[in-house]
This record gives structure tokens, sequence and C-alpha cells, in this order.
């Protein structure tokens, strides 16, 4: 539906004295904002809101109502377009099946088209902007719980955790419509763009997981890790993760690849590697046969997702992590991937992913002339999340270059 048809549906309703007169131009404002929200969620959640919409659009009243009830809490930001459809004795079912697309995204079985990392994330919900700490549990000092001789007193354990902590931090962009743009009826094109903010939102919350991982993981120098994860090589970076040791209570810590994070460049290496238990020899002809022993000491060690946030980030951010000389080529070993050695925090709200907000008119004078400084009206999208290492040993990354 274009601009003038959206006010001409409201002019209609004005005649009918459905709305007041000087309501159709704020109403035809605030459905614009309202499509630009819903083409950022829809690509934000992709086929789940598509689900979740059917679902909705599947339930009698009475279940729309009792849903609601229990979900208002999770779609306080699209409370202006609610209250115009009320004012204009419409309902959308939109803002429900948001509120369960968001819901369903505080599950663990939820994923990001753009990395799997969140799925190996614990979640964390945090009440204001301070430290996060002890994410991981606290190193006792003891094995195993020692026996307590008649009539003692019961021994105390020590434990170890980290002063270090991480924040939660708000990621936020925003998006101006003109006045123009509105007298041009370009809706088309606002939509379009808030469509590929709901991309970049998606793909900041992969980015904040890998971020820390790049920036606190070990990395594995390898003689020749530029031939990528290949046999020797994905059996180097097990080796490493095997035999780690904590310098705090100077015991083994040592970890087997569960998961690998590789960039598309490597996918299919990494996975020919894994998949034969015999290796084939190679030589013999004219010089020493290699691979003597032919067990692949590698086979099926780990499950391959491809992921190429590495790339992005070093686009995005080339100077972060030029210390430990990160690489596009470098690929990432994680283990113990069930138990979750990462960790997502988000403030309390942000749970289920990002909110949007609208700005509409400032100006008294007439309700199309927009903001006073730029005669814009606006969109913008917050999230507010942050991430750790629960295990900081079970995430390695491995040198590619």
């Amino acid at each position: 539906m274009s601009i003038r048809e959206m006010r001409h549906e409201l002019q209609r309703a004005a005649d009918r004295g459905l709305i007041s007169e000087n309501r159709v131009i704020p109403l035809t404002i605030q459905m614009v904002l309202e499509s630009a929200q819903q083409s950022f969620h829809k690509a934000y959640f992709g086929d789940i809101l598509d689900t979740q919409v059917a679902n909705v659009r599947a339930m009698d009243q009475a279940g729309k109502e009792a849903a609601m009830a229990r979900m208002e809490h999770m779609i306080q930001d699209l409370e202006k377009s609610r209250r115009a459809h009320r004012e204009l004795h419409t309902t959308s079912d939109f803002p429900l099946a948001l509120a369960q697309a968001r819901e369903y995204a505080t599950r663990d079985a939820y994923t990001l088209p753009e990395s799997d990392l969140v799925q190996f994330a614990a979640r964390r919900t945090a009440t204001n902007f301070k430290a996060l700490k002890a994410t991981r549990s606290g190193s006792l000092g003891h094995n195993f719980l020692p026996v307590r001789p008649e009539s003692t007193n019961v021994e105390y354990t020590k434990f170890f955790t980290s002063d270090e902590g991480y924040t939660v931090s708000d990621y936020a962009l925003a998006l101006a419509f003109t006045w123009e743009a509105y007298v041009n009826d370009d809706l088309g094109e606002f939509t379009a763009a808030a469509a590929e903010l709901g991309l970049t939102a998606r793909r900041t919350r992969a980015m904040v997981l890998m971020d820390v991982i790049l920036r606190k993981a070990a990395r594995v120098p390898l003689t020749d890790g530029e031939l990528g994860p290949n046999v020797p090589n994905l059996d180097a970076v097990a080796e490493y993760m095997a035999n780690r040791v904590d310098p705090t209570t100077g015991r083994r810590v040592g970890r087997t690849p569960s998961d690998l994070f590789v960039p598309t460049k490597w996918t299919r290496l990494a996975s020919r590697s894994m998949q034969s238990e015999i290796l084939v020899p190679t030589g013999g002809a004219s010089g020493a046969l290699a691979l003597a022993n032919t067990r692949n000491p590698v086979y099926q060690l780990a499950t391959v997702h491809t992921d190429d946030l590495i790339q992005d980030l070093l686009l995005e951010f080339p100077e972060r992590y030029a210390a430990k000389n990160i690489s596009t080529d470098d690929w990432i070993a994680m283990a113990n991937g069930a138990q979750r050695p990462l960790e997502l925090a988000t403030l309390r709200g942000y749970e289920g992913g990002p909110k949007t907000f609208t700005r509409m008119v400032d100006v008294d004078e007439t309700d199309l002339e927009g903001n006073f400084d730029n005669r814009a009206f606006a969109m913008k999208v917050h999230d507010v999340v942050g991430a750790d290492l629960r295990d900081p040993y079970a995430v390695t990354i491995a040198q590619g270059n």
C-alpha cells in the first residue's frame, strides 16, 4: 500500500466520522512508521515471524486476548501503533505475532542465519549496565568431597573466580523518513531500508559473540596455518586444547573439540578432513611413502559450522584485533559445545531481540512538516547486549595465515 492509499483510507474514515479530520495526517505518518517496524522485524526474525503470524491468525478471539494478556510486556515498543489501531477501531495480528517470535528467540534452539554461535551461549539477563562477574563456575580447591571424620567440623574449600567482568552495551541506529520522501510517496524505499536494518541488527548479535572470542580466546600458531583445517592442523589444535593447564590451580583443563566455525573458504576442507576413518597414503612412487599410519586422528572430531563473521569484523574494526594478528582465514575450535562455553547477556526487556521506536512530528503549526530541525520522521532500533567466555579453555582460535 502506498502513502497515498493510506491517506485516502484514513480520509474516508474521517468523512464517516470515525476519526477527526486533524488526525488524518498524523495517523498516515504513524502507518508509514508501523510499516517500517514490521519490515524490520520480518527481516530480523525471518520465517519464525511468518510462522507466528500464521499461528495468531488461526486463533479465535478469546485465544488472542488471553495470549496478548500474557505477553503484553514483550511489545511495549509497539504501543504507539497499537493506539493508532484502537483509535481507528481496527486490529492487527502483528503485535502478538512479534511477541511470540520474541519469546521463541529466548529458547535454546534459536539460532541466527549468520552464525550458530548463539546456540552455544548461555543466556543471562542484566538489570543494569554494571559489570557482570563470575560468568563461569568457580574452580574449587577439591576434586572430590572429602571424608568428614566423626565429630569433626566440616572442611571449607577454596574457589577461584576472575575479577574481570563485562557489561551490556547499547547498540543503536536510526533511520529517517524525510519530508521529501513523504511528499514523493517513497514508502517502498523506506521499508526496504528498514528491512536491511533488521539484517544489520541480527548480524550485530552474532558479532558480539564472535568479538569476545577474538578478544579473549587463545590463538594457536600453526606451522602450516595457511593450509586451513586439514588433518595435521586439526590434530594440532586438538592436541593443544587437550593439554591446557589452568594457571590458577595448576590443574589440567584439557578439552576435546566438538564444533568448528570456519569461513566459507574452509568449509569443504574441514568436512573432508574429518570424513574418512582411513587416510589414503600418498607418495611412494618417487619418494618416501607419506602417511604411513593410515588411521585418521581427527575422524569425526567435530561438527562444522560455516561462519564468515571474522572477515566482517576485521573489515569493520581493522585495528581491534591487530595485537593478536587475527586473519580472515582464522577459524574457531570449540569444545563442550553442548555445555555452552559462551555467555550472552541482554538487558532486561531485550531478551527476545531488539526494540524499535518511532518519532512523530514535533511541529505544532501543521502535522505534515515533520521534525522541527530537519523535517524528518524517524524509526530507531536499540539492542542492549554483551558477551563473555564462560569456559576460556573451551574456545580456541586457529591460525589461518
